[in-house]
């Protein structure tokens, strides 16, 4: 990102595209530190969804909607808070139920962790 130089130049973080590995999958928590304390000041958006490892034979990870996954919502929710107002955005749905399902979850992690969000 110093290398690019640009004051608009900005991060639109998306942990669970970044998860690519078993390892990384079972240790989600300290990977979203990492992510959050490298790229913080630049991040300038976020996507939501969460993530499976699957039992097929060989490794296989598959998006899912936040909640139907591994991915530790309260240390990702604690790392957004502190970022201020930043667009939080729900992706890959199909159907506005499970986007409706996908808000309610994370709401529901953030309010059960008393983690604050910015809403409208």
């Amino acid at each position: 990102i110093r290398a690019v130089d640009r004051r608009a130049f900005a991060v639109h973080l998306d942990v669970v595209n970044m998860i690519n590995s078993p390892r990384r999958y079972f240790e989600n928590t300290d990977f979203i530190g990492e992510c959050f304390s490298k790229l913080g000041p630049y991040i300038k958006s976020i996507h939501a969804k969460d993530i499976i490892l699957t039992s097929s034979l060989t490794t296989h990870l598959e998006e899912r909607r936040p909640g139907n996954g591994y991915l530790n919502y309260a240390a990702f929710l604690t790392q957004v808070s502190l970022l201020g107002d930043v667009p939080f955005m729900l992706e890959h749905l199909d159907k506005e139920s499970e986007y409706d399902e996908a808000a309610a979850y994370v709401r529901s992690v953030a309010k059960d962790n008393s983690i604050p969000l910015l809403t409208w």
